[in-house]
């Protein structure tokens, strides 16, 4: 064993040479930087990895024109081979990625990237913008204006892009639920700013959530109580004072009824799907697309997104989503919205495979209980079976030829189970599109969206009712043969035996206990209650001259009231639909409960209990 002085030796020469070869790999790694400037003569910079990223265009790649040119005269244009034109339609298509650093809006400055202009070109102003921006160009000082909306909806993009206009004469604050240090909490980030606001010659602007709102009007600090006061009257449906404004995106939904019609809308979907594919040489997309064509790279996405482009596939995804935002009671928002886009063009598969399951977004997954290939009708079984049992059919192959002319369906791959779903959900988005031999037009009929035609008509009879005998009658006919009756049939479902207009109370033993009842739609409550959302409307019904409270009624309740009046009996599955219906027969029950005339029944007999003034007059007794 050495002596100490001899260890401690050691160890600095040791110390000494780690040092110098550090020293020396981190002089070739400069070197190999310099070099490589020197080389391209342009910038250089090193990924998360330590590889070298190139900036500019390699002089030997340039198009024979700027080829010829002095090398510091070397430039990037869309017409050469540069960083732009080395770009695919799937490195474009990556910004639509919820995981993308271009889903969330910042204000830092960065160097501008080609991926800038695909983002770019993708925008669409929406309602909201329009009068938030309406608002700004007359906002006073000592105003304060509130963007209210979920994560993802846009908040963040719509401020910075006011900011560049209104900087010099509006403070903006992007996020309520970000603080000015680590150790703040977001409340006292919004108290700090509103101090600072009321000694600011500018308004303020705040995009904030509808949740960290309501905390702010809870627990924000006493000295901003009118501040406090006007939230609280925004969440409660109030006005409030006249130098605080709120900007909500749920009153501007993206999904509508047509009024002339009872098919879905969305707006903002169709203009965002459009824009995307819009065969245009200015669209990057489209150019891109283009581009890989001619090169025969990535021939399934491309399959994709010329399916995309079809408006039968664009309205037939819109009117899934619609049914995702009403049955599954989800809220889309832009940045889900765009995420759903790039899983459709770069799932694992097809497109219709990729609508209707194998992706963690969450808008796919619950699309999945609508998916036609869970449909049985007699044509379309008999389709599967004949598709996946090998037999020939020469009809569908020219169909199939048709499309593959048209770059909308990759090669015929071997028939394995459950491949005829493909074909089937493919149908289903081309419903409306003749093309080649129309094979797919025979089962048309099979994918009429019946429930939600049904249900846009009361909905619309409901949202713009004016008094009119046309409307009264329409409605009538929802009341009486559907609500109503579905009403009845699910209140007496232990007593099937009561008469017409009798409503089950409950039982004793042996005895059970009914009464007579008038369930009538109430036309003067219609008028009154209207609401703007399409996720329910509310129906207005009087039980024996007795105004019931208004009953909201969404598409799921909408869909057990048929059921039910077709035999249908609920299940575990049913268990939201069913509170909303329990509490109808309640509201029913209790007007029942007050009747003077009761029945019992009992052992096949029938007694009545009436009363008149003071005295119960008993009839039916044997």
């Amino acid at each position: 064993m050495g002596s100490i002085p001899s260890l401690l030796a050691l160890q600095r020469d040791r110390l000494a040479y780690s040092a110098t070869f550090w020293s020396k790999k981190r002089a070739r790694k400069r070197m190999g930087v310099l070099l490589a400037k020197q080389v391209l003569r342009g910038p250089v910079e090193r990924d998360n990895h330590g590889h070298l990223q190139f900036l500019t265009v390699f002089p030997f790649c340039a198009s024979p024109a700027t080829r010829r040119l002095p090398p510091q005269q070397t430039t990037v244009s869309p017409d050469n081979y540069g960083i732009q034109m080395d770009l695919t339609l799937r490195d474009a298509l990556s910004v639509l990625s919820k995981a993308s650093p271009f889903s969330v809006k910042t204000l830092s400055e960065k160097p501008h990237e080609p991926l800038d202009d695909a983002k770019e070109w993708l925008y669409i102003e929406q309602d909201i913008e329009r009068d938030f921006r309406n608002a700004l160009s007359t906002i006073g000082c000592g105003n304060i204006i509130f963007l209210c909306g979920s994560s993802g909806d846009g908040k963040s993009e719509i401020l910075a892009r006011c900011q560049e206009q209104y900087r010099s004469s509006i403070r903006f604050h992007l996020d309520g639920t970000h603080s000015f240090s680590p150790y703040q909490s977001a409340i006292d980030a919004l108290d700090q700013l509103f101090d600072a606001s009321q000694t600011d010659s500018r308004a303020l602007v705040v995009g904030i959530n509808i949740g960290m709102l309501a905390n702010y009007g809870k627990e924000g600090a006493a000295r901003h109580s009118p501040i406090k006061d006007a939230i609280d009257k925004f969440l409660s449906g109030g006005a409030a004072k006249s130098n605080y404004h709120f900007f909500d995106f749920e009153n501007y939904p993206k999904f509508q009824f047509n009024t002339d019609s009872t098919s879905t809308h969305s707006k903002f979907a169709k203009q965002l799907i459009q824009r995307l594919t819009e065969p245009s040489n200015e669209n990057p997309f489209y150019a891109l697309s283009l581009k890989d064509d001619g090169e025969r790279r990535d021939p399934a996405l491309l399959a994709n997104y010329k399916l995309l482009g079809l408006d039968c596939v664009q309205d037939a995804i819109i009117t899934n989503l619609f049914k995702v935002r009403l049955i599954k009671d989800q809220f889309i928002t832009a940045r889900a919205l765009l995420d759903f886009i790039y899983q459709l063009l770069l799932g694992n598969g097809y497109l219709p495979d990729n609508l209707f399951g194998g992706s963690d977004n969450e808008l796919i997954q619950r699309m999945g209980d609508f998916d036609p290939a869970l449909l049985h009708t007699q044509a379309l079984d008999q389709f599967v079976l004949r598709y996946e049992l090998g037999l020939p059919n020469p009809e569908l192959a020219a169909f199939i030829e048709s499309l593959q002319e048209k770059g909308l369906y990759g090669e015929v791959k071997e028939v394995t189970d459950g491949s005829a779903a493909t074909l089937v959900r493919l149908f289903y988005l081309l419903r409306d599109l003749s093309i080649g031999n129309d094979f797919h037009h025979q089962f048309q009929g099979d994918f009429e969206e019946t429930l939600l035609n049904e249900y846009a008509k009361v909905w619309l009879l409901h949202a713009h009712y004016d008094d009119s005998n046309e409307t009264k009658l329409a409605l009538r006919s929802f009341y009486g043969n559907e609500l109503i009756s579905a009403i009845y049939r699910y209140a007496n479902r232990n007593a099937p035996w009561l008469q017409k207009g009798e409503v089950f109370l409950g039982k004793s033993g042996t005895l059970q206990l009914a009464a007579p009842i008038d369930v009538k739609a109430d036309f003067a409550s219609i008028q009154k209650k209207t609401s703007p959302s399409v996720s329910r409307f509310w129906a207005s019904l009087k039980v024996s001259d007795k105004v019931l409270e208004p009953i909201a009624i969404n598409l799921n309740l909408f869909e057990l009231i048929s059921k039910l009046n077709r035999g249908y009996r609920p299940n575990k599955y049913d268990k939201n639909a069913v509170v909303l219906l329990d509490e109808i027969i309640e509201q029913v029950r209790e007007v029942a409960k007050q009747s003077n005339i009761l029945r019992f029944y009992e052992n096949g007999h029938c007694y009545t209990a009436q009363q008149d003034d003071d005295m119960i007059e008993i009839s039916g007794v044997t």
